[in-house]
């Protein structure tokens, strides 16, 4: 191959658009649940929409997720639906805490934890 073929390859490459949706694997959720907390905007929210299922797992500091009966500490968010095998998806997607909408944050470099880019 030529160099000049080689270079177009790779701006050819360099050019496409990266994939850019979500898995829907879970394991966000699943890994990071556990010590997340609900921004004020969120509490102001549910209580709007008579959400109360949602926040009867709000520990009275803002964290989430608790068993409201109990008052532990849940190791995953109790809204996780599985959806397949692989699959599972967030059953409050309309109302998800900020925390959960904003990831994956420049933090994780904008990817999942299966490298996906998200945009």
């Amino acid at each position: 191959m030529g160099l000049w073929t080689r270079l177009k390859e790779i701006c050819n490459r360099l050019g496409q658009k990266e994939e850019t949706a979500c898995l829907a694997c879970g394991d966000c959720c699943r890994r990071f649940s556990w010590h997340l907390h609900a921004s004020p905007r969120d509490i102001r929210r549910w209580r709007q929409a008579g959400r109360d299922d949602i926040l009867a797992h709000v520990h009275e500091l803002g964290m989430l997720w608790f068993d409201p009966d109990s008052g532990e500490r849940l190791e995953c968010c109790p809204f996780l639906v599985a959806d397949g095998p692989d699959r599972a998806i967030c059953g409050i997607h309309e109302v998800k805490p900020d925390i959960c909408r904003a990831y994956p944050t420049l933090e994780h470099n904008r990817s999942c934890l299966k490298g996906t880019f998200l945009d």
